[in-house]
């Protein structure tokens, strides 16, 4: 638009010229109309181009860029108001200089301007330590009170060099939600293992109790067994718990040459004094010939009653009757194999990847505890625990390989 102007401008200019050469011939030559009428043509234009030239307007200044220094200032107040805004407490530390607070966070927390006034302390070493790759924690004084910060470390360059940037996040109350989980994990692992045995074993006293009462030789017999049967648990569960409560893990194997039919007898004697009298029958087949084999006893017999708890609540949960369990073992390689079935409803496909995860359950009042302790205890021992694909009939069949 603004060149179709100028080129048009140009023309009329040219128009004016041309008319007042005109006009002066023709006035010379004695052409007075023709003279005029040129004149008139040369006015007409040059009335139009001052019109444009009122029209135009004024040329502004030309604009000054601002200097360097001023651009680059804006983006540093630019870039700090940023960093005031995050949360996260941000330092820096450059070879031989002190720890710098970058961020309002970081101001606030070591009550500072600038430079932090311990660089040397805890802080500082973790640093310099710390590398990009990994992430450590560090304990900090905030405010009279120490907490946990998760450090993160950034080899940048900057306009004085080469320095570290470290991020600190505050994580002591996702630590302090972790122990108190872990505490309840603890509670809750102990208090099942020592019920799965203390219930049976009461069973069992009391029923001692009663044959001991009645006084015939046949029953003491019977009450002096039961008797045995519960000083040999007791120990074991003594030592289970003991170990548990020192390390908060499972105890150390420490196998030993044992009778597995003696083990599955004892087995089988504290599961009917605790699932009989409630409708669950246990078929029992000992290993014949008997299996002496090298394994921890305590470890082994704690897994087992886990797997027959397990069963008997499933048998007890199924619609089959009667409500079985049935416990055998066989040789296999240079081991032996436990098996454990019942007749409840099975385990759904969908969970059956899912079920020797600790606190996984599928019951309304279970722990999510015994499978995954169990399966624990005979790995442990360098076995395996696995269950088996599901039996025609229903219900679960898990098989301990040792």
């Amino acid at each position: 638009m603004a060149s179709r102007r100028l080129w048009t401008g140009l023309a009329v200019q040219g128009l004016v010229l041309a008319s007042g050469a005109l006009a002066v011939l023709a006035w010379r030559g004695g052409l007075a109309a023709n003279a005029l009428l040129a004149a008139l043509v040369g006015v007409a234009g040059a009335a139009w181009t001052l019109g444009e030239l009122l029209r135009r307007p004024p040329a502004e200044p030309p604009v000054e860029a601002p200097p360097a220094h001023l651009d680059r200032e804006r983006e540093r107040r630019t870039l700090q108001a940023f960093l005031d805004q995050a949360p996260t407490p941000l330092v820096t530390w450059q070879a031989g200089g002190p720890v710098t607070a970058v961020n309002r966070a970081a101001r606030r927390l070591f009550h500072t301007d600038g430079v932090l006034p311990d660089p040397g302390g805890d802080l500082g070493v973790a640093i310099l330590d710390a590398s990009p790759e990994t992430r450590r924690t560090v304990r900090l004084l905030s405010d009279g009170v120490w907490r946990t910060y998760a450090l993160s470390v950034a080899d940048v360059v900057g306009a004085g060099g080469a320095l570290r940037l470290a991020a600190l996040t505050d994580i002591e109350a996702e630590i302090q939600a972790a122990e108190a989980a872990a505490l309840r994990e603890l509670l809750q692992v102990l208090s099942h293992e020592i019920m799965n045995s203390l219930t049976p074993l009461a069973s069992l006293a009391q029923s001692a109790e009663d044959l001991l009462a009645v006084g015939r030789p046949d029953d003491v017999e019977a009450a002096r067994e039961a008797v045995g049967v519960i000083a040999r648990r007791t120990g074991g569960l003594h030592r289970f718990v003991e170990a548990y409560r020192e390390l908060a893990r499972l105890p150390a194997p420490v196998p030993r040459r044992v009778s597995l039919q003696a083990l599955l007898a004892e087995a089988a004697q504290l599961f009917e004094t605790r699932w009989t009298p409630l409708g669950v029958r246990l078929a029992y087949e000992p290993p014949k010939p008997d299996i002496l084999i090298r394994l921890d006893p305590d470890l082994t017999a704690q897994a087992l009653l886990g797997l027959l708890t397990n069963a008997a609540e499933a048998a007890l949960a199924g619609e089959r009757i009667p409500r079985t369990v049935r416990l055998s073992a066989r040789p296999a390689g240079d081991g032996a194999a436990i098996t454990v079935e019942d007749s409840g409803p099975g385990v759904d496909p969908a969970s059956a990847s899912e079920i020797f995860r600790p606190f996984f359950t599928t019951k309304p009042a279970g722990s999510g505890i015994g499978l995954s302790l169990a399966r624990q205890a005979v790995v442990s021992q360098g076995g395996q625990l696995v269950l088996e694909p599901a039996n025609p009939g229903g219900g679960a069949r898990f098989t301990i390989a040792l």
